[in-house]
């Protein structure tokens, strides 16, 4: 098993140095491992903070194209306790 002291790699991944030892000892057997189940919610968390962050700059660039909303003018209701005349109806000075 090597043991790296010293590893210069430039900027395309080429080695230009290396000091290491080999080593034959009982650890030399062990390592680390990695399954599945390991990195599961370090994943399933990565993926949903990219999907939050998709879905925020998709609203952001809707909300910038369609502009500020507008408030809509209110259009006043009738009251259903008070009757209805021909006054109501034709007078253009009602509230």
């Amino acid at each position: 098993m090597k043991v790296y002291t010293k590893i210069i790699i430039d900027k395309n991944n080429n080695v230009l140095e290396e000091k290491y030892f080999n080593y034959k000892g009982s650890i030399s057997f062990c390592g680390i491992h990695y399954d599945f189940k390991s990195t599961r919610s370090a994943k399933l968390m990565e993926k949903q903070a990219k999907r939050e962050k998709k879905l925020a700059e998709r609203k952001a660039k809707r909300l910038a194209k369609e502009g500020p909303k507008k408030d809509e003018k209110k259009v006043p209701t009738i009251d259903a306790s008070k009757p209805i005349t021909l006054d109501f109806l034709t007078n253009p000075d009602k509230e």
